[in-house]
């Protein structure tokens, strides 16, 4: 066998991933939710409160959680940002720059 060459999936690994795809695409819709309700959360608070503020954008509460959950996965305290691992932080923005160069960008590394 080869490195560009896949076996077939048995049927119990088929099962597997769309058990798990099933778990991520339930996980991701409650994250989503949240986020929206974190949105409506605020609008409405500064309407009770007689706030004449600007809503809290949907980018915001996501940028939050993208912060937290990189940091976690770095190991560190996403409260305080300390005692994460850079060499996981490195290898995590190394992978969003891969999704930059190879998906949006085309293949071109800019």
């Amino acid at each position: 066998m080869t490195e560009t060459t896949c076996s077939v999936s048995t049927p119990e690994q088929r099962k597997y991933l769309e058990i798990r795809e099933a778990a991520e695409r339930s996980m991701l819709d409650k994250v989503f939710k949240a986020i929206d309700d974190a949105v409506t959360e605020v609008a409405d608070g500064f309407r009770e409160a007689g706030l004449e503020f600007e809503p809290t954008s949907r980018e915001y509460f996501m940028f939050t959680v993208q912060q937290a959950t990189f940091v976690r996965l770095c190991g560190g305290d996403p409260d305080t940002l300390q005692g994460g691992d850079p060499l996981v932080g490195r290898r995590i923005v190394n992978n969003g720059q891969h999704i930059i160069d190879n998906y949006w960008r085309g293949g071109e590394n800019t």
